[in-house]
């Protein structure tokens, strides 16, 4: 069971998503640091989904469609806002230096709270966790709290794996092409589309999880 559960993990990191996608955008636009700090962001919104699952806590969710909304609308108005906000960007100032340490902490910690927010509000990030990690319990001796922890953890290594990967291949392609104003316009609008896509897939998001006695 597990050996399956690695295998999909793998499968799951490497095959286009809103989170992979955005990620490889991001590191375009901004560089490595930035999309390092993202994906901090979207590990610390991983780990907070298997705890959730672990301790039983997304029954509040799946019970009360009113959490559901409020999580949905939440993520769609905040990827707006982020939309909004790469929209009035410079085109040509987009690539700030990281001149100083003040600077450079304001930085990171505005990626990887994007992260955080981003996996935390999209509701399908909770439909997925809710619904793939229990078909891997593997062991009748072990609780179902310390399996679904291994199972997060064995995924947020892998993710973790895969999408530095990704990190290290756009900051190449970063590094070669960051002095072209047509390849910083590209991505400034780039990443405003794959944040618009990523908004209309959570509006249409729906909960159809149901509490079984």
């Amino acid at each position: 069971m597990l050996v399956s559960f690695l295998i999909s993990c793998f499968l799951l990191a490497i095959s286009p998503g809103p989170d992979n996608i955005y990620l490889s955008a991001l590191t375009l636009k901004s560089g490595k640091i930035a999309g390092l700090s993202f994906l901090g962001g979207l590990i610390t919104g991983c780990f907070f989904h298997t705890i959730l699952i672990a301790f039983g806590l997304n029954e509040l969710l799946i019970k009360h469609e009113v959490f559901f909304d409020i999580i949905k609308y939440s993520g769609v108005s905040y990827l707006l806002f982020l939309s909004f906000h790469t929209y009035r960007s410079e085109t040509l100032n987009i690539f700030t230096a990281y001149s100083n340490k003040k600077n450079n902490n304001k930085k990171l910690f505005k990626h990887f709270k994007r992260g955080v927010l981003m996996n935390l509000l999209n509701p399908k990030v909770f439909l997925f966790f809710t619904l793939f990690f229990p078909n891997f319990i593997y062991s009748k001796i072990y609780s179902f709290k310390f399996q679904i922890l291994t199972l997060g953890v064995i995924f947020i290594s892998i993710t973790f794996i895969i999408f530095l990967l990704i990190i290290l291949f756009s900051d190449f392609i970063n590094k070669n092409f960051s002095s072209s104003n047509n390849f910083k316009i590209f991505t400034k609008y780039f990443n405003i589309l794959v944040l618009l896509i990523i908004a209309i897939l959570i509006l249409f998001t729906e909960n159809n999880l149901t509490l079984t006695n």
